[in-house]
């Protein structure tokens, strides 16, 4: 048996080893029920003396009062269908998830298949199976206008002859771009203004599936009639629809 003390109200206890070792020396005063270390507030009460040399008597003793530890709480039961409906939900985020998927590699198959090559024979046969086709790329930033002149044409002076160079500025093939020619007057206001697709300026008999290559020029020469206008400028632009 051994004696230790509440350091708040100074009350004594009796304690055992067991009772130590089983709360690893904590203890509760049973008066003030401050939670201590039984352990340290040991000293000399330990041998039966007060502080001062004078025996303790035994009927002044508190007795140790342990406290219990808190159940742990117990799982809350899922109500009825909970689970069903949790996995209901699982499923239906998984299948919009999914869907996103797939309509944004839809949108951007084009860029998807310059930036992974190895793609590209898969999206293809994807496209062919649903109706669609692979696009090429249109980055109008990278293309340009090199040069640029209109004039009319020496054998029918009521036709204009239009010529340009377009240049491909980028490391990859391109879809071709769409012209847009605006006639204008002393004031430079537009007259008249019309948009000039690839069928335009390739020609009749050209397939609008070959691709601008990359790194190259492309001269273009178109006659327009427009005389009746009485035209003295142009400006010539270069976009994607």
């Amino acid at each position: 048996m051994m004696i230790t003390r509440c350091p708040i109200c100074r009350t004594t206890f009796r304690v055992t080893a067991e009772q130590l070792d089983a709360r690893n020396g904590k203890v509760r005063c049973g008066k003030c029920t401050t939670v201590f270390d039984a352990r340290e507030a040991m000293h000399a009460e330990e041998r039966g003396l007060r502080p001062g040399g004078a025996a303790e008597s035994a009927d002044n003793l508190a007795q140790l009062i342990d406290w219990p530890e808190s159940p742990a709480p117990e799982p809350e039961a899922s109500p009825p269908g909970a689970l069903l409906r949790r996995r209901s939900w699982l499923a239906g985020s998984v299948l919009l998830a999914l869907v996103l998927i797939a309509q944004t590699g839809f949108h951007f198959r084009g860029e998807i298949a310059l930036l992974l090559p190895e793609t590209k024979p898969l999206l293809a046969r994807l496209c062919a199976s649903f109706g669609c086709d692979l696009p090429l790329p249109r980055r109008a930033e990278l293309m340009s206008i090199e040069s640029s002149d209109l004039q009319a044409d020496p054998s029918n002076p009521s036709v204009m002859v239009l010529t340009a160079t377009l240049r491909n500025r980028a490391t990859f093939p391109q879809s071709h771009p769409s012209l847009e020619l605006s006639l204008t007057d002393l004031q430079d206001q537009p007259l008249a203004r019309r948009v000039l697709g690839p069928r335009d300026y390739l020609g009749q008999g050209a397939s609008l599936n070959t691709s601008f290559p990359a790194n190259s020029e492309l001269p273009v020469k178109m006659f327009i009639e427009a005389s009746a206008l009485k035209a003295t400028g142009y400006r010539l632009y270069l976009f994607y629809p």
